[in-house]
């Protein structure tokens, strides 16, 4: 085996809410992805009967399962543990849904979930993301400052926006966004302008957003490719999310196909890892 991307479907972003209100069963939108050449997806993994319906459609299909977790304290991990220990899954992501307000009580819940995670075989990632531990970029650069062994999952989006980066970030924007890049070890994946946290990929005047995400993309799997050991694979999990996420028009609709820009993010994402394989 060799280092391998794995390129994942969020299946929040497979949510339709569309005001004629029809939604696909999760079974029709497994298929539908698997169809489609994802190598997996991403869902909650908190409740045993919603996990085993997940596994007993995918595992047939040959698909893998990214684990999402929202725990609110240092125990609240431990179903998602059990879980990921009785039905597998390629690894867990923890959105920290706790917002801590010092450096010190973040390690300390850090490394309360690292003494949970290492009675396990699987992957256990921390999501940068608004509203949860993560959600502040330099904040996150001070936990890694004193934390360096922490394992993310990068969702840049949330930093763009959060910070409202201008469309030419700064050296200084490069430098910090390169370092969460440098401790990565998976990715969810949508476009940010600095001022809505996720924009259609296909309009014109998102060109140059698109480019940048792609740049920093780039860099962390070639980043991740000189950490990685050899049978290692990388996620990248296309999450171009429902409304509220999604831009809608007057009667709460999608502007967009998401489904389409999904597939159009995973052509994207297949390229860029050729590039990063290529310069390493």
């Amino acid at each position: 085996m060799h280092k391998r991307l794995l390129i994942f479907q969020s299946m929040w972003a497979m949510e339709r809410r569309h005001s004629d209100g029809y939604e696909r069963s999760l079974e029709e939108n497994i298929h539908k992805l698997a169809v489609a050449g994802f190598d997996g997806f991403t869902d909650h993994y908190y409740s045993r009967e919603h996990v085993k319906r997940l596994v007993a459609t995918c595992k047939p299909l040959g698909l893998q399962v990214e684990g999402q977790v929202f725990p609110t304290d240092i125990d609240g991990l431990k179903p998602a543990l059990e879980l990921g220990v009785e039905f597998g899954c390629h690894h867990l992501t923890i959105q920290a849904d706790l917002r801590p307000r010092s450096v010190r009580e973040a390690i300390a819940i850090l490394e309360g979930w690292q003494r949970l995670v290492e009675q396990v075989e699987f992957p256990v990632l921390v999501e940068t993301h608004r509203y949860r531990l993560t959600n502040d970029l330099l904040f996150t650069l001070n936990v890694l400052d004193q934390y360096p062994n922490l394992k993310l999952v990068a969702d840049l989006s949330h930093y763009v926006v959060a910070r409202e980066f201008p469309e030419q970030p700064s050296v200084e924007d490069h430098a910090q966004i390169r370092r969460i890049l440098d401790h990565s070890w998976g990715f969810h994946g949508r476009v940010s302008n600095g001022h809505q946290v996720q924009v259609p990929l296909s309009f014109r005047q998102h060109r140059s957003w698109v480019a940048l995400f792609n740049d920093w993309w780039r860099y962390g799997m070639e980043s991740w490719l000189k950490r990685a050991g050899e049978d290692d694979t990388l996620s990248f999990t296309c999450e171009l999310g429902p409304p509220p996420y999604a831009i809608t028009d007057a009667d709460g609709n999608d502007i967009v196909d998401r489904w389409e820009e999904s597939l159009m993010l995973k052509g994207i994402i297949e390229n860029t890892w050729c590039e990063a394989v290529r310069a390493n």
